[in-house]
C-alpha cells in the first residue's frame, strides 16, 4: 500500500485570521520555526502565506504592516487530500513549484500543511516515490 499524505503531517497547522498584520505573521513564523501560515476567514480556509510571499511583497514595496492577504495567496489554492498518495503531493509540488502544500480532508476542511522538508526527512517516503515511478515506467511499455 502506498504511503499517504496524512502520514507526513507532523504538527497542527498554524493559522491566522484574515486581516492580521503581516508583521505579526512574520513573528509567528519565526517563533514557531515554520515557513508558512494558513489564512482563515470565519473558520474556513482562505489562503496561505509563505516565506517566499513575504520576500516578494517586500521586494514590491508592500509594507509589512499591511494585512496578511496583501502578501499571501488567496485564490487558486493548491491543496492535496489527506488520503492522497505522497507521490500525488510531490507531483503537485513539482508541477506548481511549491515548497508548502495545504492538506484537506474529503470535505475540504484544513488538516495540515506539508513541506518539502517533511518529504525529505522521511526516507520511506523517498523509497515510496521511487517505487511508484518505477511502476509507472514499467506500466508505460
Amino acid at each position: 500500500m502506498a504511503s499517504i499524505v496524512k502520514q507526513l503531517i507532523s504538527k497542527n497547522p498554524i493559522t491566522v485570521e484574515k486581516g492580521t498584520s503581516t508583521l505579526k505573521v512574520i513573528e509567528i513564523m519565526a517563533s514557531n520555526n515554520v515557513g508558512s501560515v494558513i489564512i482563515m476567514e470565519s473558520g474556513k480556509l482562505a489562503g496561505i502565506i509563505t516565506e517566499r510571499d513575504v520576500i516578494r511583497g517586500i521586494a514590491k514595496g508592500v509594507s509589512i504592516v499591511q494585512p496578511v492577504e496583501e502578501f499571501g495567496t488567496m485564490k487558486d489554492l493548491v491543496t492535496v487530500r489527506e488520503d492522497d498518495t505522497i507521490y500525488t503531493a510531490v507531483k503537485k509540488m513539482a508541477e506548481k513549484n511549491l515548497r508548502h502544500l495545504i492538506v484537506v480532508d474529503k470535505s475540504g476542511n484544513l488538516r495540515g500543511v506539508i513541506s518539502v522538508r517533511d518529504i525529505i526527512r522521511e526516507s520511506h517516503v523517498l523509497k515510496a516515490i521511487s517505487d511508484v515511478e518505477r511502476e509507472e515506467f514499467v506500466g508505460s511499455d
